[in-house]
């Protein structure tokens, strides 16, 4: 029921946190990404991320830091992977984000991978990420138990 609400509200759902939450959703997340200190090479789920707004403060943040430390040193050829997981159970809020995606440059970025998942059965294998974030997600989910006992694993 969850997945089908959204489908109608997908393209207009940050405009729609906007105005619920004044403005300060954006800052609640950047300091969500602060606080999480995401690093190059990280593997990292985000879920019921299906816009990518997290996912693309993680994103920035992380070259943001590569930019700066370029400047002091040459790039080492052997820099892990970054793996930027979006996961949302709504197809349309997943296309909404590759769409951003696209329109900040970071379509072709390796580095985010669009899944289509539910939070309470998620198809990774334990112990899989080094982070994991939800969001206003959590509000949205049935069984708030099975999310996080899927988030601890």
């Amino acid at each position: 029921m969850v997945g089908n609400v959204f489908s109608s509200v997908a393209s207009n759902y940050d405009l729609m946190n906007d105005l619920m939450s004044a403005g300060l959703h954006r800052l609640w997340k950047d300091r969500l990404v602060a606080k999480l200190n995401p690093f190059q090479g990280i593997k990292h789920l985000d879920v019921a991320g299906g816009t990518g707004d997290v996912a693309f403060r993680i994103l920035e943040t992380i070259n943001s830091v590569n930019r700066r430390a370029m400047q002091d040193a040459l790039e080492d050829n052997l820099q892990e992977e970054t793996q930027i997981y979006v996961c949302d159970i709504n197809p349309n809020m997943l296309n909404v984000g590759k769409k951003r995606a696209q329109e900040r440059g970071l379509g072709d970025d390796g580095s985010l991978i669009w899944v289509e998942g539910d939070a309470e059965a998620l198809s990774f294998e334990d112990n899989s990420m080094d982070g994991y974030t939800i969001a206003f997600g959590i509000r949205n989910v049935t069984h708030i138990e099975k999310v996080l006992s899927e988030a601890y694993r």
